[in-house]
């Protein structure tokens, strides 16, 4: 009876984990797998969170590994008609003070860089926030002003979307920082529902919508930024892909790198795969943002590299633009709901979010 209850909770993550692919994560009507970081007031009160959405009705809320269900009225209360979730005395939901997301140096947990302040920011790899997360299932009643991601141009992609629409088998080369490497996906934590990180996403993507053969290679190397990429080129070249994943920007963005310079750098990498894979398009991603009370943090800088990422998009080059999507929602969600390590990664959530953008800039 056991095994037959853990194949039972086993299916059920995966029609999670395929339904997340199903859809666009920001955009959909059913909307799962919405994340809820519970942070208390700074006087004690209430640990609240905000819904991306508003729901229709109550919204079922599970842990972040889905293992377990909350009960409304017991462990929370839903603010009708907002996006607004409060838990309640003796809930089981986990959430946090502000004192123990701003500890003191030195603390476990913690990480020396805190804008305008000498204690430290809570701050963990693994699975440790994707513990502290909550998770909501509900039907959006809303229709907020929710970014959409265009079809790049035919031009842009029109050699690798002929090859997937003819089922031809494709090779996938990711080259990326340490988001790129799915760090902070839960399966990357070793933790239900085992999602991979948005490279497994994408290429599982391309797969279901076209039914062709995705092979992938994740060149991506935690801590790397653009001067980096430009070395690992012959790798790339070596792979000879037919699709060419780049994504950097953050570490970029810490060394405060200049956009021009960024710039400068995405385009030496362009030249080289011209001249040596002519055959392969590219999609340049615009990156998430990092906690603004990192230090590490460069709120001017995301944009900008955007910005001139979209200048270098044209023939077999386009740009999936998730600055500008993480930006919309973090209008509606607080930082250390999308966060999957307190500073510089995506969890589940922010991973499908890349994911999306990247799918639906490369279109069905």
């Amino acid at each position: 009876m056991k095994a037959r209850h853990l194949a039972f909770v086993w299916m059920a993550l995966l029609l999670v984990v395929r339904a997340a692919l199903a859809s666009t994560t920001w955009q959909t009507a059913e909307i799962t797998g919405d994340p809820l970081f519970f942070q208390q007031d700074k006087d004690g009160a209430i640990a609240r969170a905000l819904l991306l959405s508003v729901p229709k009705e109550v919204p079922a809320i599970t842990s972040g590994s889905r293992e377990i269900s909350y009960a409304p009225g017991r462990d929370f209360v839903w603010i009708a008609g907002t996006r607004e979730v409060r838990l309640v005395k003796g809930s089981r939901i986990p959430f946090k003070t502000w004192q123990e997301l701003h500890p003191p140096p030195e603390s476990p947990h913690a990480y020396k860089a805190f804008v305008g302040g000498s204690s430290w920011l809570l701050y963990s790899q693994g699975r440790f926030f994707h513990d502290l997360q909550s998770v909501a299932a509900y039907t959006a009643a809303d229709s907020w002003d929710a970014p959409r991601i265009e079809r790049a141009p035919d031009v842009q992609v029109k050699r690798i979307r002929a090859r997937l629409t003819a089922k031809t088998p494709i090779r996938l080369v990711v080259l990326g920082d340490s988001i790129s490497t799915g760090l902070n996906a839960s399966a990357t934590g070793n933790a239900p529902p085992m999602q991979d990180g948005y490279a497994g996403l994408v290429a599982r993507g391309l797969e279901e919508r076209y039914g062709a053969k995705v092979v992938l290679r994740n060149l991506s190397v935690s801590g790397k930024s653009t001067p980096w990429a430009i070395e690992q080129m012959p790798l790339v070249v070596a792979e000879s892909p037919d699709l060419f994943i780049c994504a950097f920007g953050m570490n970029d963005a810490s060394g405060r790198r200049t956009a021009e310079e960024f710039s400068a750098n995405i385009r030496r990498i362009l030249d080289v795969l011209r001249a040596e894979v002519p055959q392969c398009d590219v999609v340049l991603v615009a990156p998430m943002s990092a906690n603004p009370e990192w230090t590490g943090a460069a709120p001017e800088l995301y944009p900008a590299y955007a910005e001139v990422l979209e200048k270098l998009a044209g023939p077999g080059v386009a740009v999936a633009n998730v600055t500008t999507v993480w930006s919309a929602i973090l209008q509606r969600k607080a930082v250390l709901d999308l966060t999957g390590n307190g500073l510089n990664h995506p969890n589940d959530f922010g991973h499908r979010i890349y994911a999306d953008v990247i799918l639906d800039t490369i279109g069905r």
